[in-house]
């Protein structure tokens, strides 16, 4: 299937889904804004915590609770456990009444005759995820590392190639955070990580692809051989060697998102959205505007 897969012929295509892809996201930024996790907004914690960690507890308390929550009428973000299950958070984004937790502590002394469980229920403030100052930085390491990688483009593998990288990081990075608005993947404090991570990712795979096509150019075989033809050849190459270790990230950023606790599971699917973007966007856009902007 690879054999008859030409991504110059395709790069239109696929230019124009990306362009799609980040203006519909910045529709949805600009309207909706990011799926924020709710500990980083005002938000109400109800927190159940048991004397003793042993035989049903930790079902007990949840069964019970999640009984008084759907009889009020009350929905909960998401439920973390702490402390091996001996306390059970439950997160809100509206305010969870007086009369629920009175409700829900008189069930569990009930339940727990003989040992105590407590329930306290507060109300935060929005934390915000960060400084402005922190993001002028993080944009400003990313300029420079942009320079830098678009230089070294330039000198070794001329500027065809360089603005084909300058443009295809750009994109890289862009569409993480579109597909992550678009998705409504629960935007944490390490997104803006996860983005230079996808920033990076983009700019290291088309370094590569860029390496491929040059070094396919010395060869004799190749002699004479057009640009796209040149690209396609290289596409193939770049596509397997690189499989491997993207998949074997996926399946572990997969595995994160599906066992790991709810905090590490919302970067790992911030991840696994800035891999699958950064692995594309090299991929299937670089060898097209490579051969697009060469001279020959």
């Amino acid at each position: 299937m690879m054999k008859k897969f030409d991504c110059v012929k395709s790069f239109t295509a696929a230019l124009v889904a990306a362009l799609v892809l980040i203006v519909a996201g910045a529709f949805v930024l600009g309207f909706v804004g990011f799926n924020k996790d709710v500990k980083y907004t005002d938000h109400y914690e109800v927190k159940i915590t048991a004397e003793e960690s042993f035989g049903d507890n930790n079902k007990t308390m949840k069964d019970t609770a999640e009984a008084v929550f759907k009889e009020d009428g009350l929905r909960y973000v998401y439920r973390e456990e702490i402390d091996s299950g001996r306390t059970v958070l439950y997160l809100f984004r509206n305010d969870v009444p007086e009369e629920s937790i009175a409700d829900l502590q008189g069930r569990l002394d009930t339940a727990f005759a003989n040992s105590t469980v407590d329930v306290t229920a507060e109300k935060y403030a929005a934390a915000g995820y960060g400084t402005l100052t922190e993001m002028w930085w993080a944009l400003l390491a990313a300029g420079i590392l942009l320079v830098a990688g678009f230089l070294y483009a330039a000198i070794r593998y001329k500027w065809a190639a360089a603005f084909a990288f300058l443009i295809t990081s750009a994109i890289g990075a862009a569409l993480t955070v579109a597909l992550t608005a678009l998705t409504r993947a629960v935007v944490t404090p390490a997104f803006l990580s996860v983005t230079a991570g996808a920033f990076v990712l983009t700019m290291a795979f088309a370094l590569y692809f860029a390496n491929v096509v040059a070094e396919d150019k010395k060869n004799v075989a190749s002699d004479g051989l057009p640009v796209k033809e040149l690209v396609s050849g290289a596409f193939r190459e770049v596509f397997f060697k690189t499989l491997v270790p993207v998949l074997g990230a996926l399946v572990l950023v997969a595995a994160m998102a599906a066992l790991a606790p709810v905090g590490i599971k919302f970067a790992a699917i911030q991840i696994l959205i800035g891999v699958v973007c950064a692995a594309c966007s090299a991929l299937f856009l670089f060898g097209g505007l490579r051969a697009l902007l060469a001279k020959k």
